[in-house]
């Protein structure tokens, strides 16, 4: 009998024993895998934004943008590197910014209401295209009233669209960067024209 018990004792605590190293392997096991993964997923947010963030992007982005052949202003009033206050309202958070001038152009600038192509509502008066932007329909001139082609594509949907012309005029355009009053960081804007900007 004494030792039908000890047997048993024996067995229980070996039992115990197994039991409590698979415990702690498989929670030691989770918590470094986790805790690698969590490591490397850090990492990887960490080096994004060096990678897809740079000025290099930004430069490639508005040199994809600008049309080819587009002048550059000899001497605009807003020099690049200066900075202007925003006095137009194209989007909500814009009026009232500080922007920073990153390009000027002599050109002349077009309002256009078009289809987008992507299923949003009609647009009215976009501001603004430039020369290059717009392709006229069936070979006519770009005055007002003409049917375009939308050849740019500052937002979704818009490249390829086709539109009309509401207005025309001559006059120095700026690509700018500023942040709105929603606070949010806009680079690369097309376009403000020169009289939708003040000194700050």
């Amino acid at each position: 009998m004494r030792h039908k018990l000890l047997s048993i004792i024996i067995t229980m605590g070996a039992a115990i024993s197994l039991a409590a190293c698979g415990v702690n392997d498989t929670n030691n096991g989770d918590t470094s895998e986790t805790g690698t993964n969590v490591t490397n997923n850090l990492e990887g947010t960490d080096k994004q934004p060096e990678a897809d963030g740079g000025h290099g992007e930004h430069t490639e982005h508005t040199e994809h943008q600008i049309p080819e052949g587009l002048k550059e202003a000899e001497n605009p009033k807003y020099p690049v590197g200066s900075t202007a206050i925003v006095n137009a309202s194209h989007t909500d958070g814009m009026e009232g910014a500080v922007a920073t001038i990153k390009a000027a152009y002599d050109t002349t600038v077009y309002s256009v209401s078009y289809t987008p192509t992507n299923g949003d509502p009609y647009e009215e008066n976009h501001k603004w295209f430039v020369e290059g932007e717009l392709d006229p329909v069936d070979e006519g001139t770009l005055d007002q009233g003409a049917d375009v082609i939308i050849n740019a594509d500052h937002l979704d949907g818009m490249l390829g669209a086709q539109g009309v012309i509401d207005t025309v005029e001559n006059t120095t355009v700026y690509v700018v960067d500023y942040t709105n009053s929603l606070g949010e960081t806009v680079t690369d804007h097309f376009w403000f024209k020169e009289s939708e900007l003040t000194p700050e």
